[in-house]
């Protein structure tokens, strides 16, 4: 496969291009950062594209230049910018991709991925929640990533191209820092990694823990495949409170200095639980990683990092 990459320099891009390197595909790294220094180790091994999503003209360009088979759309903004400046949330997540999905469609690319959110989901469902449970979001950002999945699913009925979308939860992994459950997942970890105490004062917040590294399995797994029935999939880890984990990073770093200091505070705009049977069925979907395996190796990252990562 050659692969087009949005959002490349970003927390998932980071961890998916190493995988797809190693599997000896080409990548096409595109990017709005300049010269990222997350990528650097790669830059032998990758095309690096600096573009902006916002034009359509950088997307039409870098396409039709780079040549790829596949597209893996991972660039949009967060919840929090979107509430702030709707506009911008909508020329990014949604217009960027249909964009994509139009050059894609009129240079004959053989699939399109894309990552969509669980902030498709309102609040208020039975849990856990299935893929095709009532969509009514409560954000802008749910409401874009909404609009992507329709937008990929009439592409694919039309005809046009092959599509498939992917719903992660909380997704964790040394170094993440964008996005509201970083907070209280990987740059918990980052911190107890090189010895920072850290004060949580929502322990019994729950909800579903997924490692980056799986989260990159199941794109891998999206990118492989040429149909399937539903236009995106939920993909799930496993189910834990923050006091659960924390409680499991204790036996791992005995001298972790961990502060609760509230009880039943809870900062999720999302559901707690959700149902991924449809990708484990259909798409052969599996975590590799217990949520034990998965702490023990973003603590040796972040510790292999060390207070330097976030720099990087």
């Amino acid at each position: 496969m050659r692969i087009f990459i949005t959002g490349a320099s970003g927390f998932i891009g980071s961890y998916i291009i190493p995988v797809l390197v190693g599997n000896n595909h080409d990548v096409i790294a595109f990017d709005i950062a300049q010269s990222p220094k997350i990528l650097k180790k790669y830059k032998r091994k990758i095309t690096y594209i600096n573009g902006n999503l916002e034009k359509k003209e950088d997307i039409y360009e870098a396409v039709i230049k780079s040549k790829p088979t596949h597209i893996l759309h991972l660039g949009s903004i967060l919840a929090e910018p979107c509430e702030k400046n709707p506009i911008k949330g909508f020329s990014i997540n949604f217009n960027s991709t249909l964009h994509l999905l139009e050059i894609s469609r009129k240079v004959g690319l053989q699939r399109f991925v894309m990552t969509s959110s669980i902030a498709v989901f309102g609040q208020g469902l039975e849990e856990p929640v299935g893929d095709q449970a009532e969509k009514q979001p409560d954000t802008i950002y749910g409401q874009t990533k909404l609009a992507c999945e329709h937008l990929l699913q009439w592409y694919k009925e039309k005809g046009y191209i092959s599509t498939g979308a992917v719903r992660f939860p909380w997704v964790f992994g040394a170094g993440r820092e964008t996005g509201i459950t970083a907070l209280w997942s990987s740059k918990l970890l980052d911190d107890i990694a090189v010895c920072k105490k850290v004060t949580i004062d929502n322990p019994d917040e729950v909800g579903n823990w997924l490692y980056v590294k799986d989260a990159a399995k199941a794109l891998v797994i999206m990118l492989s495949l040429q149909d399937h029935n539903l236009p995106a999939y939920n993909i799930m880890g496993s189910e834990h409170s923050i006091r659960e984990v924390m409680e499991i990073v204790k036996t791992i770093e005995p001298q972790a200095n961990i502060k609760y200091i509230q009880e039943g505070k809870k900062y999720s705009p999302y559901p707690s639980s959700y149902d991924d049977t449809n990708a484990r069925k259909e798409l052969g979907w599996i975590p590799d990683y217990t949520i034990e395996e998965a702490i023990k190796d973003h603590i040796r990252l972040a510790k292999e990092k060390g207070e330097s990562y976030h720099n990087l």
